[in-house]
């Protein structure tokens, strides 16, 4: 994980959560923190990631509720995130949690 941060870490203000299963197995994480805007209270859910052979098992809903709940005890009154339209199961579980489109990129492929 420490790859995905230029200085070997999450930036201030940031966390990332492991999610585990029963057994205490890493099976995912979700790195949350603020947004960019100067609203403070806007938070945003930089990544989250499931191992593939542990989707559909509630793991990403379970991690969405306490990245929830741990961003509103530092403050926060949004949560965002993004979304290839493709991804139809993560967009459903969203969806599901009471996410709202906010906005839409459009693409053309011109070859």
């Amino acid at each position: 994980m420490a790859h995905s941060f230029p200085s070997g870490a999450p930036r201030p203000g940031h966390v990332v959560l492991d999610v585990v299963d029963g057994t205490g197995a890493a099976v995912g994480y979700l790195w949350i923190g603020p947004g960019t805007s100067d609203d403070a209270g806007a938070w945003w859910v930089w990544d989250i990631a499931i191992d593939a052979d542990e989707r559909g098992r509630g793991f990403g809903r379970m991690a969405m509720v306490l990245g929830e709940e741990y961003a509103r005890a530092q403050g926060a009154h949004t949560l965002g995130l993004s979304v290839f339209g493709f991804n139809t199961g993560a967009r459903g579980l969203y969806e599901s949690l009471g996410y709202e489109t906010a906005s839409v990129k459009t693409l053309k492929r011109l070859g």
